[in-house]
């Protein structure tokens, strides 16, 4: 008896361990809740083609997707590519131009009308210097 009463004990302290850690993580994210950064011109940027192209080497069934489809898997493969990098994306908005197909027609890189990521405001140092992103 004594065992299971133990054993009862560990786990509902081991609950309100948990439950304290997400309580204070989400007071954390009320309290910083990020900043906005937004990018207007596509990025003619390598690393991200290649986590486009590894994207659907991956999942080859999804390149034939509808419209928002594409856009779905666009912003997973951006929001990816910049969490490899070290960047926490709080939030990820994507405006695509009217006649998007994935690929800007001048250099052949991604391309978006608007692309707005929500990051912490201390990780501004971990966005790539040679892009070009705007504070919101």
């Amino acid at each position: 008896m004594n065992l299971r009463f133990y054993a009862s004990m560990g786990v509902a302290i081991a609950a309100l361990t948990v439950g304290f850690i997400l309580l204070f993580d989400v007071q954390q994210n009320k309290e910083n809740p990020g900043i906005w950064i937004q990018n207007t011109q596509p990025n003619c940027n390598n690393s991200l083609l290649e986590d486009y192209d590894e994207f659907y080497k991956l999942n080859p069934e999804l390149s034939e997707s509808s419209k928002e489809g594409l856009k779905n898997n666009l912003e997973i493969i951006i929001k990816n590519h910049y969490e490899k990098q070290g960047l926490t994306i709080l939030n990820l908005e994507i405006e695509l131009r009217e006649n998007y197909n994935n690929f800007c027609s001048g250099c052949g890189c991604l391309d978006w009308k608007i692309l707005s990521l929500q990051i912490p405001e201390n990780q501004l140092d971990l966005i790539p210097e040679d892009e070009v992103w705007q504070i919101n």
